[in-house]
């Protein structure tokens, strides 16, 4: 898989460390694996740390579990190929560590020591550096301080050389001229919109013969998928909060723990893009002074995105030299450079956020709402045990709702069900897996609630009967029939139109549209709309069907790019620029990738199934 080459760590390196020690070097396994399993594999004659492997992995799934919402079981994460991607990343950067000892690169001792002062783990509360915390932290998680700052002094080698893989990397100007002349190129249209209101006649309800030949020939709409009969019991901790009482005296030590949360300082939205030195960070700010370049021009230069250069909100205690210049601005802007983490930065302020204040009145409810919840999950916790043995025991469904406090329900399951218990992810999960011969077990649910079930049968798909159904087949018979009346007259229209008629003879009025790029978007209208204007030819005429909806367009200008030298500083430069930006991006992508593979390929790579199962154990 393509890997994204990392000369933007050289910005994110003391951070990405932080992150080894902040999120617990626990983490990494070395005190969870046999003192007989060292390494996963070799590449060339480096080999590839457990450690660093279940680090990886952890990363992955925490990013990927994220990204859907929703925290993923190692076995869901093994079915989406997450641990093939944490596996090849560390071989990638094994193969990186080897290339880099290989030509004798490497970091002195003053970038080693100035990565290990910038990190906040191994500081007083004076903010100067703890010789004792830094031995401490390491020895808790199983590391000594040679072996940290190898991992820094490594990591450093890496970015070095994966910067001189890409740094030299530009866009070839034919490329950038073909880029740019497709991106820029516009086109002009005017659009009709035809909805149910331009129907010569309202559609009327159909008769029963209109309704049955509906139903007849679109059996599918209305067929009942196969399902599974589940009859389960839940304890939910909101069926237990009419008998729980909060105790005021803990209701106030709760908001005390939370009062950063309730009593929020100003803060500001900022970015932060740092440089390699003083110079280079002054002429950037000296360019967007001039305005000669943007600042997301800058970004774009440097391989970056704006999610990488990202702070979020900030406090002003929390930007360190830069807070004073940055909370000083009134409107957004781009103030340094100042000294940070990473070195000579500049600092963006996108938006300013209004100190907020709660007080204790105005939290309470939440509070309580918090503390019920977790009261009464604590008790459903409790009752855990006793219900597994009486699943165990063979209690039914039946005789838990009647002996315990769950309740009893029944569900029809299949893919798509609406059911409130079909929206827990493990009751979800739990009831898509579910066979006849599987043994009732109690489920945990995201919120704090359990639940068991019972398979009782397989449902086969069936068609519902009209009279059920007969609100939806009308529905969809009218949504159809206007939908094909639309079209009828808009191809009328159409007609017209070729034969002389003009819009306004024809009662109707288009909507004069100003030329726009490809990646123009028109509130309401379907994605595809602007992508087939640029496919027709000039003065054509087409019909674009959408739900509910018919259009019709007409392109009535063209406007190729200008590819000649544009004015620095103009919009036409500033696209041109972050064309070139992005193409060289994906280039340098492209040589890190075929770069990363050769070195691999060359080296050789051999990995131990054995230990890459061991360390799959600790996550299951």
């Amino acid at each position: 898989m393509a890997r994204t080459p990392k000369s933007k760590q050289s910005m994110i390196i003391f951070y990405v460390l932080l992150a080894f020690v902040v999120l617990g070097l626990g983490g990494f396994g070395v005190r969870n694996f046999s003192g007989s399993i060292r390494s996963i594999g070799t590449v060339g004659d480096r080999e590839i740390d457990v450690s660093t492997y279940s680090n990886a992995l952890r990363q992955e799934i925490a990013a990927f579990s994220k990204q859907v919402g929703m925290q993923v079981t190692f076995a869901q994460a093994q079915a989406f190929g997450i641990d093939r991607s944490a596996r090849a990343q560390v071989i990638s950067m094994a193969a990186l560590d080897s290339e880099a000892a290989r030509v004798g690169l490497s970091v002195g001792d003053d970038r080693v020591r100035a990565a290990l002062l910038a990190i906040p783990s191994f500081r007083d509360q004076s903010g100067n550096f703890d010789r004792l915390a830094y031995a401490d932290v390491l020895k808790q998680n199983g590391l000594n301080e040679a072996d940290f700052e190898t991992q820094i002094r490594d990591e450093s080698a890496r970015t070095l050389l994966q910067a001189a893989i890409v740094g030299g990397v530009a866009t070839p100007k034919p490329l950038a001229d073909t880029l740019y002349a497709f991106v820029a190129e516009t086109r002009g249209f005017s659009l009709i919109k035809l909805g149910a209101e331009a129907l010569p006649a309202p559609v009327g309800a159909p008769d029963d013969a209109a309704i049955k030949a509906y139903y007849d020939t679109n059996p599918e709409a209305f067929t009942q998928p196969e399902a599974k009969r589940i009859t389960y019991v839940k304890l939910l901790p909101e069926m237990l909060l009419d008998t729980l009482t909060v105790d005021e005296v803990e209701l106030h030590k709760l908001y005390d723990e939370r009062i950063a949360e309730f009593m929020q300082p100003e803060r500001r939205l900022v970015e932060r893009l740092a440089f390699a030195n003083d110079a280079e960070a002054k002429a950037a700010k000296a360019a967007i002074d001039a305005g000669t370049k943007t600042f997301d021009t800058l970004v774009q230069a440097r391989g970056l995105t704006l999610a990488d250069i990202d702070l979020g909100d900030q406090a002003k205690d929390d930007l360190g030299l830069a807070g004073d210049a940055v909370f000083a601005l009134a409107e957004p802007g781009v103030v340094g450079p100042f000294t940070s983490g990473l070195g000579p930065a500049l600092f963006r302020m996108n938006g300013i956020l209004a100190a907020q204040e709660t007080t204790f009145d105005q939290a309470r409810d939440q509070l309580v709402s918090e503390l019920s919840m977790d009261q009464a999950g604590r008790q459903i916790s409790a009752q855990v045990t006793d219900i597994d043995d009486r699943l165990a025991g063979g209690a039914t469904m039946e005789e838990l709702a009647a002996e315990t406090e769950m309740e009893l329900g029944t569900i029809d399951f299949f893919d798509g069900t609406e059911d409130p218990m079909a929206a827990y992810p493990a009751f979800r999960a739990a009831a898509t897996a579910l066979t006849a011969e599987d043994f009732p077990a109690v489920i945990a649910l995201d919120n704090g609630g359990i639940a068991a079930m019972r398979l009782d049968q397989v449902v086969p798909p069936a068609l519902k009967p009209l009279d059920a159904v007969r609100d939806a087949v009308i529905a969809a018979w009218t949504a159809a029939e206007i939908q094909a009346r639309l079209l009828a007259r808009a191809e009328e229209i159409k007609t017209a139109m070729a034969g002389g008629a003009s819009a306004a003879s024809l009662s109707l009025t288009p909507e004069v549209i100003a030329p726009m790029t490809r990646d123009g978007f028109i509130d309401g209208v379907p994605n595809t709309l602007v992508a087939t204007v640029f496919k027709m030819a000039k003065t054509e005429t087409r019909v674009i069907e959408a739900t509910g909806m018919v259009y019709l367009v007409t392109l009535t200008d063209i406007t190729l790019a200008d590819r000649g030298p544009q004015a620095a500083g103009s919009e036409a430069a500033t696209r041109r620029a972050e064309i070139e930006a992005k193409a060289s991006q994906g280039i340098a992508q492209d040589v890190f990738e075929y770069f990363s593979q050769a070195l691999e390929s060359e080296a050789g790579i051999s990995i131990n199934e054995t230990a890459v199962n061991a360390v799959h154990t600790q996550f299951q």
